[in-house]
């Protein structure tokens, strides 16, 4: 891809992004017409690969990697306008989204999103591996720290090796396992 073609495919990209928006706002303003509580969790995908310089930087890999999400309720949801905590928010992934959603709502969790949302506090993203090319790649998992830096898994402290531990646990049985988990009361409230 030639400089030319890149600022062609990222105006291409700014321009998706605008009717996006667009779009979004008319979504969501309709069903704020709605008089029964809905919540949305919006995300997107991680940035195309139009960025030459950047992709040939190991050290922006993660950031390229990154998406925007909120979580919204409408008017006629009690947590309308609610907001998370800008720290606890700032780095997430989307297997947090749901135990970020029952936050949001101040609802009830099952064991297991109570498990998600202390595994978000000690580990704020974990996602498939991002190579150091900036694409995705085979190996372990990124873990991203408060801060937004990458963790390898093996500088964690105990708490944080146990809940991951934990986790890989509950994701074997679910996908690989004799899903034993589901004769219990690990994913039920109350």
């Amino acid at each position: 891809m030639t400089p030319d073609d890149e600022h062609s495919a990222i105006n291409v990209f700014s321009t998706g992004l605008k009717y996006t928006d667009q779009v979004t706002l008319n979504f969501l303003s309709q069903l704020n017409q709605i008089n029964k509580p809905i919540t949305v969790i919006f995300y997107g995908d991680h940035l195309p690969g139009i960025y030459l310089k950047e992709d040939q930087d190991p050290d922006d890999s993660v950031l390229l990697h990154e998406a925007d999400y909120f979580i919204w309720s409408n008017d006629a949801s009690p947590s309308a306008n609610a907001k998370l905590d800008d720290f606890e928010a700032a780095f997430s992934s989307s297997n947090y989204f749901m135990s970020s959603a029952a936050e949001h709502m101040n609802e009830k969790v099952s064991p297991y999103l109570a498990l998600l949302t202390k595994l978000h506090e000690e580990i704020p993203a974990i996602s498939r591996v991002i190579s150091n090319r900036g694409g995705i790649g085979l190996g372990t998992a990124t873990y991203l720290q408060s801060d937004g830096t990458v963790a390898d898994s093996d500088s964690m402290n105990k708490t944080q090796k146990q809940l991951l531990a934990d986790y890989k646990l509950v994701q074997y049985d679910q996908t690989s396992g004799k899903n034993y988990l589901k004769e219990s009361d690990f994913m039920s409230v109350d």
